[in-house]
Protein backbone atom coordinates (compact mmCIF):
# COMPACT_ATOMS: atom_id res chain seq x y z
CA UNK A 1 0.00 0.00 0.00
CA UNK A 2 1.34 3.42 -0.95
CA UNK A 3 1.40 6.50 1.24
CA UNK A 4 -1.83 8.47 0.90
CA UNK A 5 -0.03 11.82 1.24
CA UNK A 6 2.89 11.58 -1.17
CA UNK A 7 1.90 8.50 -3.20
CA UNK A 8 5.60 7.70 -3.70
CA UNK A 9 6.78 5.64 -0.73
CA UNK A 10 5.17 2.55 0.84
CA UNK A 11 2.94 3.23 3.84
CA UNK A 12 4.31 1.97 7.16
CA UNK A 13 1.96 3.80 9.56
CA UNK A 14 -1.80 3.84 9.99
CA UNK A 15 -2.83 7.17 11.51
CA UNK A 16 -6.35 7.55 12.87
CA UNK A 17 -7.45 10.96 14.12
CA UNK A 18 -10.76 11.80 15.74
CA UNK A 19 -11.60 15.48 15.75
CA UNK A 20 -15.02 16.60 17.00
CA UNK A 21 -16.36 13.07 16.52
CA UNK A 22 -15.15 12.80 12.90
CA UNK A 23 -12.81 9.88 12.36
CA UNK A 24 -10.15 10.19 9.65
CA UNK A 25 -7.84 7.28 8.81
CA UNK A 26 -4.70 7.60 6.68
CA UNK A 27 -1.88 5.29 5.65
CA UNK A 28 1.43 7.15 5.69
CA UNK A 29 5.11 6.61 4.94
CA UNK A 30 7.67 7.49 7.66
CA UNK A 31 8.48 10.85 6.04
CA UNK A 32 4.87 11.99 5.86
CA UNK A 33 4.22 10.58 9.33
CA UNK A 34 7.01 12.82 10.65
CA UNK A 35 5.27 15.83 9.07
CA UNK A 36 1.97 14.90 10.74
CA UNK A 37 3.73 14.31 14.04
CA UNK A 38 4.86 17.93 14.08
CA UNK A 39 1.27 19.06 13.50
CA UNK A 40 -0.16 17.03 16.42
CA UNK A 41 0.74 18.71 19.72
CA UNK A 42 1.29 16.81 22.95
CA UNK A 43 1.92 13.31 21.54
CA UNK A 44 5.40 11.83 21.43
CA UNK A 45 5.28 9.08 18.78
CA UNK A 46 8.99 8.29 19.17
CA UNK A 47 8.40 6.90 22.65
CA UNK A 48 5.17 5.08 21.77
CA UNK A 49 6.99 1.97 20.53
CA UNK A 50 9.01 1.81 23.75
CA UNK A 51 5.89 2.09 25.89
CA UNK A 52 4.10 -0.68 23.97
CA UNK A 53 7.19 -2.89 24.09
CA UNK A 54 7.55 -2.52 27.87
CA UNK A 55 3.85 -3.34 28.39
CA UNK A 56 4.17 -6.49 26.29
CA UNK A 57 7.43 -7.53 27.98
CA UNK A 58 5.94 -7.11 31.47
CA UNK A 59 2.88 -9.12 30.50
CA UNK A 60 5.03 -11.83 28.92
CA UNK A 61 7.42 -12.03 31.88
CA UNK A 62 4.53 -12.31 34.38
CA UNK A 63 2.98 -15.11 32.32
CA UNK A 64 6.31 -16.96 31.96
CA UNK A 65 6.97 -16.68 35.73
CA UNK A 66 3.53 -18.12 36.46
CA UNK A 67 4.07 -20.93 33.92
CA UNK A 68 7.54 -21.73 35.31
CA UNK A 69 6.08 -22.01 38.81
CA UNK A 70 3.49 -24.50 37.53
CA UNK A 71 6.15 -26.61 35.77
CA UNK A 72 8.66 -26.69 38.66
CA UNK A 73 7.00 -29.85 40.06
CA UNK A 74 7.26 -31.86 36.81
CA UNK A 75 9.46 -34.94 37.18
CA UNK A 76 10.98 -37.26 34.58
CA UNK A 77 9.91 -40.82 35.43
CA UNK A 78 13.06 -42.36 33.97
CA UNK A 79 15.88 -40.34 35.54
CA UNK A 80 14.03 -38.49 38.33
CA UNK A 81 15.11 -35.00 37.22
CA UNK A 82 12.69 -32.21 38.03
CA UNK A 83 11.98 -29.24 35.80
CA UNK A 84 13.33 -27.01 38.57
CA UNK A 85 16.70 -28.83 38.35
CA UNK A 86 16.70 -28.42 34.57
CA UNK A 87 15.89 -24.74 35.03
CA UNK A 88 18.95 -24.34 37.30
CA UNK A 89 21.55 -26.30 35.30
CA UNK A 90 20.16 -25.96 31.76
CA UNK A 91 20.81 -29.62 30.88
CA UNK A 92 18.33 -32.48 30.69
CA UNK A 93 18.98 -35.76 32.48
CA UNK A 94 17.98 -38.25 29.76
CA UNK A 95 16.17 -38.62 26.44
CA UNK A 96 12.85 -39.16 28.23
CA UNK A 97 13.10 -35.65 29.77
CA UNK A 98 12.15 -34.19 26.39
CA UNK A 99 8.79 -35.94 26.63
CA UNK A 100 8.31 -35.31 30.36
CA UNK A 101 8.98 -31.57 30.00
CA UNK A 102 7.46 -31.22 26.52
CA UNK A 103 5.07 -28.35 27.28
CA UNK A 104 7.53 -26.08 29.14
CA UNK A 105 10.33 -26.89 26.67
CA UNK A 106 8.12 -25.93 23.73
CA UNK A 107 7.26 -22.65 25.43
CA UNK A 108 10.95 -22.04 26.18
CA UNK A 109 12.03 -22.78 22.60
CA UNK A 110 9.28 -20.54 21.24
CA UNK A 111 10.42 -17.73 23.51
CA UNK A 112 14.13 -18.11 22.78
CA UNK A 113 14.20 -19.11 19.09
CA UNK A 114 10.82 -17.93 17.87
CA UNK A 115 9.98 -21.42 16.63
CA UNK A 116 9.73 -24.95 17.97
CA UNK A 117 10.65 -26.65 14.71
CA UNK A 118 14.28 -27.12 13.67
CA UNK A 119 15.02 -25.22 10.46
CA UNK A 120 18.20 -27.09 9.51
CA UNK A 121 21.91 -26.54 9.72
CA UNK A 122 21.87 -23.82 7.08
CA UNK A 123 19.28 -21.08 7.72
CA UNK A 124 16.89 -20.23 4.88
CA UNK A 125 18.31 -16.78 4.15
CA UNK A 126 21.88 -18.03 3.72
CA UNK A 127 23.34 -18.70 0.26
CA UNK A 128 21.63 -21.90 -0.92
CA UNK A 129 24.82 -23.06 -2.67
CA UNK A 130 26.09 -24.21 0.72
CA UNK A 131 23.32 -26.76 1.09
CA UNK A 132 23.85 -27.96 -2.49
CA UNK A 133 27.58 -28.47 -1.81
CA UNK A 134 26.77 -30.39 1.38
CA UNK A 135 24.36 -32.59 -0.59
CA UNK A 136 26.96 -33.23 -3.31
CA UNK A 137 29.54 -34.24 -0.67
CA UNK A 138 27.07 -36.63 0.93
CA UNK A 139 26.19 -38.17 -2.46
CA UNK A 140 29.89 -38.59 -3.34
CA UNK A 141 30.37 -40.60 -0.15
CA UNK A 142 27.36 -42.73 -1.05
CA UNK A 143 28.79 -43.16 -4.57
CA UNK A 144 32.12 -44.43 -3.21
CA UNK A 145 30.28 -46.93 -1.00
CA UNK A 146 28.11 -48.11 -3.91
CA UNK A 147 31.22 -48.66 -6.08
CA UNK A 148 32.97 -50.49 -3.24
CA UNK A 149 29.89 -52.73 -2.78
CA UNK A 150 29.72 -53.24 -6.58
CA UNK A 151 26.21 -51.76 -6.80
CA UNK A 152 26.78 -50.23 -10.21
CA UNK A 153 23.17 -49.31 -11.03
CA UNK A 154 22.91 -47.37 -7.78
CA UNK A 155 26.32 -45.80 -8.48
CA UNK A 156 25.14 -44.64 -11.92
CA UNK A 157 22.03 -43.00 -10.42
CA UNK A 158 24.15 -41.27 -7.79
CA UNK A 159 26.63 -40.09 -10.46
CA UNK A 160 23.79 -38.57 -12.51
CA UNK A 161 22.35 -36.86 -9.44
CA UNK A 162 25.78 -35.42 -8.58
CA UNK A 163 26.16 -34.09 -12.12
CA UNK A 164 22.73 -32.46 -12.04
CA UNK A 165 23.44 -30.82 -8.68
CA UNK A 166 26.86 -29.63 -9.89
CA UNK A 167 25.24 -27.97 -12.92
CA UNK A 168 22.64 -26.36 -10.64
CA UNK A 169 25.41 -25.11 -8.33
CA UNK A 170 27.40 -23.68 -11.27
CA UNK A 171 24.30 -21.81 -12.47
CA UNK A 172 23.67 -20.34 -9.02
CA UNK A 173 27.28 -19.23 -8.67
CA UNK A 174 27.37 -17.68 -12.15
CA UNK A 175 24.12 -15.79 -11.38
CA UNK A 176 25.71 -14.41 -8.24
CA UNK A 177 28.98 -13.42 -9.94
CA UNK A 178 27.28 -11.68 -12.91
CA UNK A 179 24.46 -9.47 -11.71
CA UNK A 180 21.78 -8.29 -14.18
CA UNK A 181 23.09 -4.69 -14.28
CA UNK A 182 26.59 -6.02 -15.01
CA UNK A 183 25.20 -8.00 -17.95
CA UNK A 184 23.68 -4.82 -19.37
CA UNK A 185 27.00 -3.00 -19.02
CA UNK A 186 28.81 -5.86 -20.76
CA UNK A 187 26.26 -5.87 -23.59
CA UNK A 188 26.70 -2.14 -23.97
CA UNK A 189 30.49 -2.45 -24.18
CA UNK A 190 30.24 -5.15 -26.85
CA UNK A 191 27.92 -2.96 -28.93
CA UNK A 192 30.40 -0.06 -28.81
CA UNK A 193 33.23 -2.34 -30.00
CA UNK A 194 31.26 -3.40 -33.06
CA UNK A 195 30.56 0.20 -34.17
Amino acid sequence: MMCEDCGIRPAKFHLMTIINGDRVERNLCPTCMAKHQKQIPGIDFSNLAGILNSILENRGSRESERDDAEYEALVCEQCGMTYAEFHKCGMLGCANCYQAFKTPLNALLQRVHGNTQHAGRVPGGVHSGTSIRMNIDRLKQMLQKAIKDEEYEQAAKLRDTIRALSIQLDRKESDIKVRPHERLENNGEGADDNV
